[in-house]
């Protein structure tokens, strides 16, 4: 079956972390296409879709949510905060979210 095969070659890359672009890659799919395949995954249990909000100074993910009503108004970087950065907590509407999925086990 495609989809056990999918989660197969997903389990040879990050399973915490799967973008739509790697699937697309991947399969050589169009990008509506490996997103429905990520959706679909969602909707049978096998994945759960993130956001992650990246942080300006180290560009890391500093923390996921499984909704865009979860993340606060503001948000620290323990990274950026152990490396002795100037700034270290940031407003969460100018910082970038990455959509990733999460392979359910």
């Amino acid at each position: 079956m495609l989809l056990q095969k999918y989660l197969q070659t997903i389990d040879n890359i990050d399973p915490g972390k799967i973008y739509v672009e790697n699937v697309r890659s991947l399969y050589n799919l169009p990008r509506f296409a490996a997103r429905l395949m990520c959706e679909m995954a969602v909707q049978e249990h096998i994945f759960t879709k993130k956001i992650g909000v990246v942080c300006p100074n180290c560009n890391r993910i500093i923390e996921e949510f499984d909704n865009i009503n979860q993340i606060p108004e503001t948000i620290y970087c323990h990274i950026c905060d152990a490396e002795d950065a100037e700034q270290n907590t940031y407003k969460t509407e100018n910082l970038k979210k990455e959509e990733y999925y999460k392979l359910l086990r």
